[in-house]
Formats: C-alpha cells, structure tokens, sequence
C-alpha cells in the first residue's frame, strides 16, 4: 500500500511540476489536451470574492483574515464548496455560518487548499497515469483527500467517507486555481459544527 502512495504522489508531483512550467509559459503555449480556459491577471482571493456562488466561502476566509494568503505570490489550489454544498448540509450548513462556529468553518475550509497550482486537468491526467485510477495529496490541515474518475468528472473523498465532484469552470488565477466542488468535503452535523 504505501508503494502505491508514493507512487501516485511521485506521479501528480511530476505532473504538478509540468503544470507549474505550462503556467509560467502563458495560455498561448498550452499543450495538447490543457485547459482552454486563460489564466487571470487576478489574484485568487480577488476572483473567489468576485465569482458569482460561492460567498459563504468567501466571507469565512474574508472574515478569519485568511484572504490575503491568497493575494501572495505562493500558488494554491482551494477546492472551493459552492454555496449550494452549504445549503445541503441544512441546520448544520447554517450553524457553520454564524460567528461562534467560524473556527471550525475556518478548519474544514483548511481540508479544501493544497499547496501548488492544479487545474482540473492536471488532475485528472495524474489519475490517468496511476495504476490505481486515484491520486492522493494532503490538504493545509493535514488530511488526505483522494481524487478519481467518476463518470464524466472528477471525485474527491476525504478520510472520514464524504465526498463531492468537481463542477462547472475552474477560476484560474495568476497565483492560484479554485475548482468549484458540490459538497463539502467534511461530515457536519449540527451538534458538532
């Protein structure tokens, strides 16, 4: 098993570096198959306050200071809940949004941000290439999250069973990718926020 590990990880690393050196080429010299979409002048705190859909997310790094993290220079990718995922969680959704539970939103926000620059494809090319069909990384707050094909799209599961898809455009910042995702990728009951 941990062969497997370290051999998916050395798979999206190798990826994750030709990612990194597509970037830094620009959108004209994108390779076969990458993404059409054109990487914004914008930082990726600037483009997740200014997206359409996914202001629960926005306020709560806003709010715990977190945003400007996102208007540095290190690259992250922040699989982004959209608001939709909070409202699916019902009384437990709401509870995460008030005041006295913003650390535990701040939390299981940390459980959606890796490190690097990762688009969609690069994601989805890296599952392509493992053995096993999945690619693990771990996440800014130590948890691993595991990506696979599913369908027409791509799945991500965490540690304790939950699990969304990728959906719609991912917003590609000059400093960093937020893919939208339709749940959130924490169990939450009201009780425990």
């Amino acid at each position: 098993m941990a062969e497997r590990v370290v051999h998916s990880r050395g798979a999206f690393a190798a990826l994750a570096a030709s990612a990194l050196l597509l970037s830094s080429c620009g959108s004209d010299s994108a390779a076969e198959g990458e993404e059409s979409a054109e990487v914004s002048n914008e930082t990726l705190a600037t483009m997740v306050a200014d997206a359409d859909g996914f202001s629960v997310a926005s306020e709560t790094l806003t709010d715990a200071g977190l945003a400007p993290i996102f208007d540095g220079a290190a690259a992250y990718t922040v699989f982004l809940p959209e608001d939709s995922a909070f409202e699916k969680l019902g009384e437990a959704g709401e509870d995460l949004q008030t005041a006295e539970q913003r650390p535990a939103m701040v939390a299981i926000l940390r459980d959606h941000i890796v490190p690097g620059y990762l688009t969609p494809d690069d994601i989805a090319n890296a599952i392509k290439l493992d053995d096993d069909k999945a690619v693990q990384m771990t996440t800014m707050g130590g948890h691993t999250l595991t990506f696979t094909e599913a369908g027409d799209g791509i799945q991500v599961a965490t540690e304790d069973g939950t699990s969304a898809r990728f959906t719609g455009e991912a917003l590609r910042a000059s400093n960093g990718v937020a893919i939208p995702l339709d749940g959130v990728l924490k169990k939450v009951t009201p009780e425990a926020g």
